[in-house]
């Protein structure tokens, strides 16, 4: 929306409403209420705190979880160390290119899916006989 003020002209949308409603609320409330001024100011002090620093806070701490996220489940499925590292993509009976790691500490290979490492050879079970005694 474009409002003009004699010669000025402004382009006022919905961020700036989001600045400017609160201030023009304030002061309406200062003026014509018998509110208690401190807490007026309190309530407007809080509410732009929370406008333009609280996106941020939360953008950080969602960076330092993803960060603690990886450090806790990448690692080597074999030997549980982080010393892994990236080999190479190899493509698997589809188009779709994986991700193949190298552990450093036991040599073993494992497959990059879901932001987990995964074993390329699980263990083979091992095969019981059950002989039936008379």
């Amino acid at each position: 929306m474009k409002i003009k003020l004699w010669q000025w002209e402004y382009d006022f949308d919905k961020e700036d409403a989001k600045i400017v409603v609160p201030l023009i609320l304030l002061l309406l409330g200062l003026t014509l209420t018998q509110l208690r001024k401190d807490a007026l100011f309190a309530g407007a002090v809080a509410y732009y705190l929370l406008y333009f620093f609280l996106p941020p806070c939360l953008l950080a701490l969602k960076k330092l979880f993803a960060r603690i996220s990886h450090w806790l489940f990448f690692r080597c499925p074999y030997c549980k160390s982080r010393e892994v590292f990236l080999q190479g993509y190899q493509g698997y009976h589809s188009d779709e290119q994986y991700a193949i790691h190298l552990c450093n500490r036991c040599r073993e290979t494992s497959v990059l899916v879901n932001d987990r490492l995964i074993t390329t050879n699980p263990p083979k079970a091992k095969a019981t006989e059950h002989t039936l005694t008379p």
